[in-house]
């Protein structure tokens, strides 16, 4: 199974991004009343676990919890659009890296012959997740009840930087790990 993901660990990653992209598109264009049950739904569950949750003297009444909920679906939908930015890039144009399997083969394209540094394939993704957030706001003014804010493109590329920095931090510490189980 191992042997299977390498071999396919591209098209396999473009195609999560194809459908992370797809999802996000599908929700945005949900009218707001669709919009609307979706939030409600989350906020009778977070009731449920959390009573005291909005309660009169709570900072969360009904529109901040509201509020709250909307925009960390905005800041999780785009964490993982930015993971998934940053997985392709590093999967197509990563310089190579010395513990990379002898099994996967490069490609003899001459687009992934140029390859760039972690701090490069952040800029790249952060910068295409911005773009499709913009794209996705733009979309929203186009649907009944909705609206695009930039506030919301400003959102989803910190959901952006904090799925990118999640996955490096992640390939930091496995690389620590590595290192300090070799040494023993």
């Amino acid at each position: 199974m191992y042997d299977f993901l390498q071999r396919h660990k591209r098209p396999l990653l473009l195609l999560l991004l194809v459908l992370q992209m797809t999802l996000i598109f599908v929700m945005s264009s949900f009218g707001s009343d669709s919009s609307n049950a979706q939030s409600n739904q989350i906020i009778q569950v977070l009731h449920q676990v959390f009573p005291n949750l909005s309660n009169d003297h709570s900072f969360f009444g009904a529109s901040n919890l509201t509020l709250v909920v909307r925009k960390t679906a905005h800041f999780t939908e785009y964490a993982i659009l930015g993971l998934l930015f940053f997985l392709v890039y590093r999967a197509y144009f990563a310089k190579p890296s010395s513990t990379k399997p002898s099994s996967v083969k490069p490609s003899n394209t001459k687009l992934s012959n140029a390859k760039f540094s972690d701090a490069k394939l952040l800029l790249f993704a952060l910068c295409s997740s911005f773009l499709y957030a913009c794209t996705d706001e733009l979309h929203q003014l186009f649907v009944s009840g909705r609206s695009g804010q930039f506030t919301d493109v400003l959102i989803d590329t910190l959901g952006a930087l904090f799925g990118c920095l999640l996955v490096m931090i992640i390939r930091r510490l496995r690389k620590a790990w590595r290192a300090r189980r070799h040494l023993q």
